[in-house]
């Protein structure tokens, strides 16, 4: 178990003085990157190995959209199936109150040949020694569907969009999704939930986000990611949205 505490920056705040949906998944990350560097598996430790960790599943379930200046991330992780490490994650206010908890599923890729590694192979007994039960099985992937769109944008992957694989950000994909969604759409809603499933990794090109409403009530989007010279799939999203109290 790790745990830390991150102050709020005044560019984490919206317009309502409320905390933007992208400021969790950034301290979920930076929580993660943090423990997996105390424990000597941290990316660039792999990196020097010639492997890194990939992002496969991706689910954030977010309680409430607070307006404090302070948050405390804790996170923990078990291996499964000795090829799946699956981290967790829970945010709490200053005062304990949970805020949102995350759930997440990450492979070890061999960057020669592109292949899975098993955990017991890639990883330094410390990883092991580190583990604690997640209670959180390795989900079903998110169902391909072909039914169509309501709104399609396109991004270009910015640099700063980039990680130490040269790669899109997980983080920069959740973006995606929501900036895809028309303003008057959820007006007086935030989301509450996010389920990614990540394909193949976008690099410094053009992706295409194509989004459809699937409910009205929860207000739900599908959202398909592709990369528009290839039109590869690198990723399906669904976001559900709460009416602000």
């Amino acid at each position: 178990m790790f745990e830390k505490v991150f102050g709020v920056p005044y560019y984490g705040l919206d317009q309502n003085g409320r905390l933007k949906p992208e400021i969790l998944p950034e301290f979920f990350q930076e929580a993660a990157a943090r423990h997996a560097a105390s424990v000597g598996i941290g990316v660039e430790d792999l990196l020097e190995r010639g492997m890194t960790w990939v992002l496969r599943r991706y689910r954030i379930n977010v309680h409430d959209c607070p307006n404090e200046r302070g948050i405390t991330v804790k996170t923990w992780f078990e291996p499964q199936r000795n090829l799946m490490s699956v981290r967790a994650f829970e945010a709490f206010s200053p005062d304990g109150v949970g805020i949102a908890d995350a759930w997440s599923a990450w492979i070890v890729l061999d960057l020669t040949k592109m292949r899975p590694v098993r955990l017991d192979r890639a990883l330094p007994h410390a990883y092991f020694d580190a583990t604690d039960p997640t209670g959180e099985p390795i989900d079903d992937k998110l169902p391909e569907t072909n039914d169509g769109w309501d709104y399609e944008k396109i991004f270009e992957v910015r640099r700063r969009e980039l990680d130490l694989n040269g790669h899109a950000n997980h983080t920069a994909y959740l973006d995606w999704a929501l900036e895809s969604i028309p303003d008057e759409s959820v007006s007086g809603y935030f989301p509450a939930r996010f389920d990614a499933e990540y394909l193949s990794s976008a690099r410094r090109e053009r992706v295409v986000i194509r989004t459809k409403k699937t409910c009205a009530e929860p207000l739900t989007f599908r959202h398909r990611i592709f990369a528009q010279a290839s039109n590869a799939e690198t990723a399906r999203i669904v976001t559900e949205w709460r009416r602000y109290l």
